[in-house]
């Protein structure tokens, strides 16, 4: 698969780091650029073009970040951010408007799996992208090692 255009959006989550480095090593061959989205989602109280200063401060935060990321390893990249409704319908649509070849999804890790329920983002963009969807789930965190002398002193006694 080459992969000259790939959208990556950003949430702001522990996963990011991972799929910005993966993302790299997906476009580095062909020299290609990597479409940074960051998604507000409005919620429908407001006007979708209502000013929200927090969430436009914090989406900005983490887009340069992610651009001065994909510059130090020398990788293009485009920054863009919307308000939208949802984030599964705007990520489609910046896929078709930037004519992507791929969207890699950053998904963090979760014991109980509800990441794919029917009316989730992540399903949305599987059902309707018009590219090739790629998911990075973030790796099991390690569990902290059980202290040897805590667990002689908590199990139970053999037999003598």
């Amino acid at each position: 698969m080459h992969i000259k255009r790939l959208l990556l959006p950003i949430k702001g989550q522990r996963v990011d780091e991972h799929a910005l480095e993966f993302a790299c090593s997906l476009v580095r061959q062909e020299h290609g650029c990597v479409c940074l989205l960051s998604v507000i989602e409005v919620p429908r109280e407001y006007a979708v073009d209502a000013e929200i200063p927090g969430a436009v401060a914090q989406s900005e935060e983490l887009l340069r970040h992610g651009e001065s990321f994909l510059k130090a390893r020398k990788v293009k990249v485009q920054a863009d951010l919307l308000q939208a409704r949802d984030s599964g319908p705007a990520i489609v649509r910046e896929a078709q408007e930037e004519r992507v070849d791929a969207i890699l999804l950053g998904l963090p890790y979760r014991r109980k799996q509800d990441g794919l329920t029917p009316q989730s983002d992540t399903a949305y963009i599987l059902e309707h992208s018009p590219c090739p969807v790629l998911i990075y789930r973030e790796p099991m965190p390690a569990e902290p090692a059980r202290q040897v002398g805590a667990a002689a002193e908590t199990a139970p006694e053999g037999r003598r």
